[in-house]
């Protein structure tokens, strides 16, 4: 008997049914299948419209198959139509929780909505986009097993850095690097989930495995070895990555501050020259040849330098704050306040130029009436500065105002507990109090903070003479 226009579509149905993944005969009409098939042919040739209208009617004809509503939202997600692509795939999973197209698509929805926060949204609605994204991108390759798309596993070694899980982040990104070793957006996402998990080791090797043939990756590659405190191999990174990019200022701040950091003042200075040459108008190239040339020894050549670019620029409050540390640092206090007065006068809210003021006033030990009034200006800008609690806690001992440096001091601590220079500060406030033990325990954190800023000698007589005072006093 000779078959039908009929029968010939319901055969072809039949023999192509089992080519659409999770699409069965039992799950619906041949009509269904047929629409289904036809729509994925249509999207091909770039009939849109009539490849949803096929969606529709294959979702008309089988309202019960989860695959037609995933892959309707499959549809609206590769044309960025989230709305839509959201109300088919929860469709899709009001029919089967499990079906792995809904679920990546809502979790590719959800990640998509913490990539692209804005300060606008509020925390709550990120955290709960990345729980959500999390949570059905994790259902999505549960469900799938080995054929889990490599995509879901990057997206989630981001989410899961995002959600600071780095553990789980670490597992997802090795899948992905398995199948992908080259992949440098896999190794770059690769080295941050292991310095998020506090492997800077790990992070570093990750990077320089393609670095041969990968250059793009020396720049985040110097990042962690000068997190690491690797400083030459990490001018060594940010120089091979200036080879790609020659033009980036952000390099080159970073390989003079590297270079600045392990005191090679005389190849910072000459970088920061050349940067003057090729950026005119980025006034840190100046800040930072000045602050080499005075650390290298040429004191007179750095004041020289910043003087004549300040005069040149009196409104350039970055280059003024500049020459007034300069200034501090050669023991000119006076032109040091006369500059960081110009900047208060010129930007009354600056709290940087008022700290600083303030601070030296305190360590000069006048005018602290008024040290105090400028610190506390500075502190109504940035409530929690460590730095600036510091200089108010300072300025209240310098005072004799021993209760309230304590509670600023106390506060600073807990802002910055490795910074030497704050821990001596309150170890000796604790010697005026006559609390010699918390004295000692203060200036024991100030040997082993940062070292900044303080002579760990004198630390070492002060605690000392503490324990000293604690013996006599029994």
């Amino acid at each position: 008997m000779p078959y039908t226009r009929a029968a010939s579509s319901l055969l072809l149905a039949a023999l192509l049914v089992g080519l659409v993944p999770g699409v069965s005969g039992a799950q619906g009409t041949s009509q269904a299948y047929l629409s289904f098939l036809m729509a994925r042919r249509l999207e091909a040739e770039g009939d849109n419209s009539g490849a949803l209208a096929a969606l529709k009617r294959a979702a008309a004809a089988d309202p019960k198959s989860a695959e037609i509503y995933a892959e309707m939202a499959g549809f609206h997600l590769r044309r960025n139509e989230r709305p839509e692509a959201e109300a088919a795939a929860k469709a899709a999973l009001a029919i089967n929780a499990d079906n792995v197209g809904a679920n990546r698509a809502l979790g590719l929805i959800n990640a998509a909505a913490v990539e692209g926060a804005t300060a606008k949204d509020s925390a709550t609605q990120i955290q709960t986009s990345l729980r959500d994204a999390i949570m059905y991108l994790e259902r999505a390759v549960r469900v799938s097993g080995p054929t889990a798309e490599v995509t879901l596993h990057y997206t989630l070694g981001r989410l899961y850095i995002r959600n600071g899980e780095a553990d789980k982040a670490i597992e997802s990104l090795s899948r992905v690097l398995s199948q992908n070793p080259e992949s440098v957006q896999g190794r770059l996402t690769m080295a941050q989930a292991y310095a998020a998990n506090k492997d800077l080791k790990s992070a570093i090797a990750t990077l320089q495995e393609i670095l041969e043939y990968e250059p793009r990756v020396a720049s985040a590659l110097g990042q962690y070895q000068e997190q690491a405190g690797l400083l030459s191999e990490a001018v060594e990174s940010y120089t091979v990555a200036l080879a790609v990019t020659p033009r980036s200022r952000e390099l080159k701040i970073r390989r003079i501050a590297a270079l600045l950091e392990m005191k090679d003042f005389s190849r910072a200075a000459g970088f920061a020259g050349e940067g003057r040459k090729q950026h005119p108008d980025d006034s840190r190239f100046v800040r930072l040849q000045a602050r080499a040339l005075f650390d290298s020894g040429d004191r007179s050549g750095a004041i020289s330098l910043l003087e004549q670019v300040t005069k040149s620029s009196p409104k350039d409050t970055d280059t003024l704050f500049t020459l007034a540390d300069v200034y501090a640092d050669a023991g000119r206090g006076n032109d040091a306040e006369r500059v960081l007065r110009q900047i208060v006068a010129a930007e009354p809210m600056n709290a940087g130029a008022l700290n600083y003021l303030g601070y030296l006033l305190a360590v000069r030990g006048d005018q602290l009436d008024e040290a105090i009034q400028l610190v506390q200006r500075a502190l109504k800008e940035e409530p929690d500065n460590g730095a600036y609690l510091d200089s108010l806690g300072w300025a209240y001992f310098k005072r004799g105002d021993l209760d309230e440096a304590e509670k600023y001091l106390v506060a600073a601590v807990k802002q910055m507990p490795d910074n030497s220079e704050i821990q001596e500060h309150l170890g000796d406030l604790y010697v005026r109090k006559g609390r010699f033990a918390d004295a000692v325990d203060a200036y024991s954190r100030a040997l082993s903070g940062d070292g900044q800023d303080v002579d760990k000698v004198s630390i070492e007589k002060k605690i000392a003479s503490a324990k000293g005072r604690m013996q006599n006093a029994k």
